[in-house]
């Protein structure tokens, strides 16, 4: 969920994915993945909403925004949950993504990303210096989260096979990663050190795919 940077006909400006939980204390609340922009990194404004496919109740939440493979496209790609409880995983667990061509103002209906498992668990989105995205994710059933994975999906191809980032038997979630040269990241996320328990340590790490 970190900020991005976008150049455009209105200037600089910068796209912040956000969502909103409102049914957890409200049974007319609601579920929403949204995009706030600011200019000045001190005031935020709605820039979009990302609408829910219809007829199909879920919870796209926790997005990632990177440039798309087409120009001047934003990418989009969220955890999601079932309904309205957003506790249960979607049959087959599976990301979200959307779409926008107009810098974050206007998002594509959310639609699945049939390669990218994902089990009600924050993962990591982005394209790095080569063009190159990765996505990093939690395997395992819902609220597991013992394994990290990631994919790569080289430009103008499809995601590549999956390939084992972390795993150590114990709980390891959030994955946010920093490129800090050409296709080179430093990883940190939330971990432990008993199966039992979970959230207890942070662990730092380098991912180079």
């Amino acid at each position: 969920m970190g900020v991005v940077r976008v150049d455009g006909p209105q200037g600089l400006r910068y796209l912040l994915p956000v969502h909103r939980n409102t049914l957890r204390h409200d049974p007319m609340g609601s579920h929403n993945q949204m995009a706030l922009e600011s200019s000045s990194l001190l005031e935020w404004r709605l820039a979009g909403y990302v609408p829910q496919p219809e007829g199909k109740p879920m919870f796209m939440h926790e997005g990632h925004i990177a440039p798309g493979d087409a120009a001047g496209e934003l990418k989009m790609v969220t955890r999601t949950a079932q309904g309205r409880t957003g506790a249960l995983a979607l049959e087959p667990p599976t990301a979200y993504s959307s779409v926008s061509h107009d810098g974050g103002h206007t998002w594509s209906v959310g639609q699945a990303e049939p390669d990218l498992y994902n089990s009600v668990s924050k993962a990591f989105f982005d394209r790095d210096q080569f063009g190159r995205h990765i996505y990093v994710y939690s395997t395992g059933p819902a609220w597991e989260r013992k394994g990290l994975a990631y994919k790569v999906k080289m430009p103008g191809a499809p995601w590549g096979n999956e390939r084992l980032f972390y795993d150590a038997g114990v709980h390891n979630s959030y994955p946010t990663l920093l490129e800090h040269a050409p296709g080179r990241f430093y990883a940190v996320w939330d971990s432990s050190n008993d199966p039992d328990e979970e959230r207890t340590v942070i662990r730092f790490g380098r991912l180079n795919p």
